[in-house]
């Protein structure tokens, strides 16, 4: 871990919290400031399975933040401490006016359901594999968003595949949308229907003059472990992803899934390289009212009473396997069940349970894996 950048980053924290209450009461009709922060300790634990796979844990995340809403301006930063660095999670602005929303920063660019999600709310403990394998990651850019009761829709466009590009890499660029209609819209009872785009060039390496692209696959899990589905590209031109998305949310009862398809097209093949997978989750709150949705952002996200029990079931598929050009990265199926209780809106626990069917074409050729996760998680 840097040591100076991990001074750095707590002290402004740090700073931050002692300015904050001075800041708040020399303005209290205009200013308000909320430190948050978060703590997922997993521990994950395999059973007939690969003898490389072994059990562990992990401090999954550590994450400090600010939020500080003026006007109708609001501005959001969160610095991760897990695994042995320091990194930018999000640090952007946010200005409003009615049901319209501009941002700019280090942020997502809104596109699926599941990739948009915070962790903090996942009903497993990680989103869908074939979500994570998709997953495009932060980037610097611009994004409007236009929200209503009945409609939401977003658009966004972005520079680099990370946060500073060095010397010898030529940012990349992307476009994100996603739109969503809500025929159904109030607590416990929500319709949620949309889908979404991203086009993307990846950054180029200025000295070989590639731009290198790379799918990889977890399985669905934070813990260290070996990657289980992996694809690589030497040179891509660009990358297309689509997806559609399905919400409905009744009472106790949720359920939600997506398609995801991506297309990569390849310098020095012809044909687009496919790949493609889906999930299907539901569940049923055994104690509890109701789940929680962010209007805004168009996204499901806790359940709101405190001692809350969940039990929830996922099926889901990965296809990393491309015929039309012969490459293979690997097929993957599995089906989750999971038990969560919510303390109160600050403490959670998750228990899952997880059965994988691989391919010949994985890492680990063809088997099956079984795995048991906990989680205890904090928030602020």
């Amino acid at each position: 871990m840097n040591v100076t950048r991990l001074l750095k980053w707590s002290l402004l924290l740090f700073t931050t919290a002692l300015l904050a209450p001075n800041l708040v009461a020399n303005n209290p009709d205009k200013v308000s400031l909320k430190m948050n922060g978060r703590l997922f300790i997993d521990g994950g634990f395999y059973m007939n399975s690969p003898a490389t796979l072994t059990n562990k844990t992990h401090l999954a995340d550590v994450r400090l933040g600010a939020k500080l809403k003026y006007q109708n301006w609001y501005t959001k930063v969160d610095i991760g401490f897990a695994n042995k660095k320091v990194s930018l999670k999000d640090a952007f602005i946010q200005y409003n006016i009615k049901n319209n929303y501009l941002r700019g920063g280090y942020m997502l660019g809104f596109f699926s359901l599941d990739q948009s999600a915070s962790s903090n709310d996942y009903i497993f403990n990680t989103g869908s594999p074939i979500a994570e394998t998709f997953y495009p990651g932060r980037h610097t850019g611009l994004s409007y968003t236009y929200s209503t009761n009945a409609l939401y829709a977003s658009t966004g466009a972005f520079l680099g595949n990370e946060l500073v590009t060095d010397t010898q890499t030529e940012a990349g660029y992307s476009y994100t949308a996603r739109a969503v209609w809500r025929p159904h819209h109030t607590i416990g009872d929500i319709i949620h229907i949309g889908g979404g785009f991203q086009y993307k060039v990846p950054d180029k390496n200025i000295e070989t003059g590639l731009r290198p692209f790379e799918l990889v696959n977890k399985g669905g899990t934070y813990i260290p472990a070996p990657a289980l589905n992996s694809i690589a590209f030497a040179n891509t031109k660009h990358q297309t992803q689509a997806n559609i998305e399905c919400l409905i949310q009744q009472n106790r009862w949720f359920v939600q899934g997506e398609y995801l398809w991506m297309n990569i097209q390849q310098e020095a093949i012809k044909s687009a390289y496919l790949a493609q997978g889906g999930y299907i989750q539901g569940g049923y709150l055994l104690k509890g009212t109701t789940y929680g949705y962010d209007m805004l952002d168009a996204l499901a996200v806790k359940p709101i009473s405190p001692n809350s029990i969940l039990l929830a079931c996922r099926f889901n598929y990965t296809n990393l396997n491309s015929d039309k050009t012969k490459q293979y990265g690997g097929d993957q199926k599995d089906i989750t069940l999971g038990v969560n209780y919510y303390f109160n809106r600050y403490l959670s626990s998750r228990l899952n349970y997880s059965h994988l069917w691989l391919d010949e074409h994985s890492l680990f050729g063809k088997c099956q894996i079984n795995q048991i996760q906990i989680r205890l998680q904090a928030q602020f």
